[in-house]
């Protein structure tokens, strides 16, 4: 029964970013599966349902690759690593399935969206208070101001680069970002580090 679901939302998920969410049907993510709408709507009675299940998928895929990611690393190296991923891949969701569900699932966007901010929020105050005890960090950085701030401009940073891909490109914006975050939160110490190990812009 689990495996199902799980296949399900899988599915889903791929369709979704491939077509947009509107252009995807219930009869689609079946023929996929190859199993009945009766089957389909025992595990979702409707099609917000599955869009909630895919966006809850995306982000437990999004926490155990950056897990990995962050193990035995310091502040400064997750934070490098996470931006320079974020570079290469940019948002999980295409453009086409955020799009869609601004539009059309307004309510599911709003909770998910209020999730990511305090998930962030509170991600990345952990991270500061990290940096501090390693003393890589500046001891004097307001944490609780600097986690709402961060939390609040990255989605502000994707809507940038969708506006005008070309222009605020993700290499450009995402530059720019680091080179702020380490020039505000870095100390002494932490400034030389990146100088010996980083070439930040590449």
């Amino acid at each position: 029964m689990e495996n199902q679901h799980e296949n399900i939302v899988i599915i889903a998920s791929r369709l979704f970013e491939q077509f947009g969410i509107r252009s995807v049907s219930i009869d689609n993510v079946c023929k996929e599966l190859r199993i009945s709408k009766k089957t389909f709507y025992t595990y979702f009675p409707q099609k917000e349902d599955l869009v909630e299940a895919v966006l809850i998928y995306h982000r437990a895929m999004q926490y155990e690759k950056f897990s990995k990611m962050f193990k035995n690393k310091n502040a400064i190296d997750s934070l490098i690593i996470s931006i320079k991923e974020i570079r290469k891949t940019g948002g999980h969701e295409s453009q086409a399935m955020c799009f869609d569900l601004e539009k059309y699932y307004p309510k599911v966007n709003e909770k998910f969206e209020e999730i990511t901010r305090t998930e962030i929020r509170n991600g990345f105050g952990k991270f500061l208070r990290q940096g501090i005890e390693e003393g890589y960090f500046r001891e004097d950085l307001d944490v609780e101001l600097i986690a709402f701030f961060h939390s609040v401009q990255v989605k502000k940073t994707f809507d940038l680069m969708a506006l005008d891909p070309k222009k605020y490109t993700k290499k450009r914006i995402m530059d720019f970002f680091i080179d702020l975050m380490i020039h505000l939160i870095a100390n002494e110490k932490g400034l030389k580090y990146v100088e010996e190990n980083y070439n930040i812009t590449e």
